[in-house]
């Protein structure tokens, strides 16, 4: 971007932040690239929408104080312990916005989300990268990049795009030993996927640690992308803080209608974890037979290495019928990830796989 005397300035900081390149949808393929539910959505949640269709003349209640409580109630911890954003985005956004300025800064993984970096540079703020072996967050060096001017530091819990996760005594260890004046966002918008009997609930962590907020979301598991809906838990004295630079409306009525009805359907909720379980052990089966590497995963996606590039993979892998997610604008530029869906689905995906190995022999 280059300046002109007497033209628009936009802020510097835009100079270091480019658009976001979603998960690509192809008419007539089955989208596997953006991990949302491949059983729709919840069938309680439609209702509840169509519900509350006649309401649509009126603003929302801003504040969402129903689904806030029975989000509180879930959880074991109190209303004003919970903020509700337009998807779990909305929540990062406003914690850069609350503690970042220019001359701070945030830490992150080298592999991981990139709304993290985005909402860090947009307020002004220094991105502090630390690599990560094996798909894994590595906790020391992110401590070790630090200092007294970092603000925040964000872990995705299982990380998107890799699927690893941080156990429980690592990450109550790493926040022991983090300084209190950095704000951990622990995103766990994959967590109700986890399987691992050592995965956190970073709820449990609130009581231990103030500098701590944990976002989750309707888009997964509940299969609600589309209603833009995510919430949030912190201290009182941490929500109160993101909430003063929150828009009033940003969930609608019919966000608040659905994810409401949503958080009790425990029938869609068990189909869906029960699909997800069964997608992982067949196609973790037909990796090892394909001798194609990857990382173990405790969310509803796959992150495979391969010796083509990503982007030759995605191609083939659209002629047979899917769309994945090609990894080079997270710093991977051979490996993809492919959301386990169907079982239907998942052998369309190896029949690619098997195709793609061919063509690369």
């Amino acid at each position: 971007m280059t300046r002109r005397e007497n033209a628009l300035q936009p802020r510097a900081a835009l100079e270091q932040i480019g658009r976001y390149h979603p998960g690509r949808k192809t008419p007539g393929k089955i989208k596997l690239s953006s991990n949302e539910n491949p059983l729709g959505s919840s069938p309680v949640a439609l209702k509840a929408i169509q519900n509350a269709l006649g309401g649509l003349a009126r603003y929302p209640n801003g504040s969402a104080p129903q689904l806030r409580s029975a989000l509180a109630d879930r959880f074991g911890v109190s209303c004003d312990e919970v903020l509700v954003g337009n998807g779990s985005d909305e929540l990062m956004m406003l914690a850069a916005g609350a503690y970042v300025d220019p001359g701070t800064n945030a830490v992150i993984g080298e592999h991981t989300f990139s709304q993290y970096e985005f909402v860090t540079r947009l307020f002004g703020g220094e991105v502090r990268v630390a690599a990560m072996p094996d798909g894994c967050f590595n906790l020391e060096a992110m401590r070790q990049r630090v200092d007294g001017h970092t603000r925040l530091l964000f872990l995705c819990n299982p990380n998107n795009p890799t699927g690893r996760y941080i156990p429980e005594r690592d990450l109550t260890e790493f926040l022991e030993r983090l300084p209190k004046h950095v704000l951990v966002v622990l995103d766990e918008a994959y967590s109700e996927y986890a399987e691992a009997p050592d995965f956190p609930q970073g709820v449990s962590l609130l009581r231990r640690f103030a500098n701590l907020v944990v976002l989750r979301t309707y888009s997964k598991i509940y299969g609600l992308a589309g209603l833009r809906v995510g919430y949030g838990f912190a201290h009182p004295e941490v929500i109160e803080t993101l909430a003063r630079v929150k828009q009033p409306f940003t969930v609608g009525n019919l966000g608040q209608a659905g994810a409401l009805a949503a958080l009790e359907d425990n029938d869609f909720i068990k189909r869906s974890l029960e699909t997800n379980s069964a997608g992982k052990r067949y196609m973790y089966a037909e990796l090892q037979r394909l001798r194609l590497s990857f990382y173990p995963t405790e969310a509803n996606f796959l992150c495979i290495q391969l010796t083509a590039s990503a982007e030759i993979a995605f191609e083939v892998l659209q002629y047979h019928g899917v769309t994945v997610r090609a990894l080079g604008s997270f710093g991977l530029p051979h490996a993809l990830r492919i959301t386990v869906g169907t079982a239907e689905q998942n052998q369309m995906v190896v029949a690619g796989l098997e195709d793609l190995q061919r063509r690369m022999e």
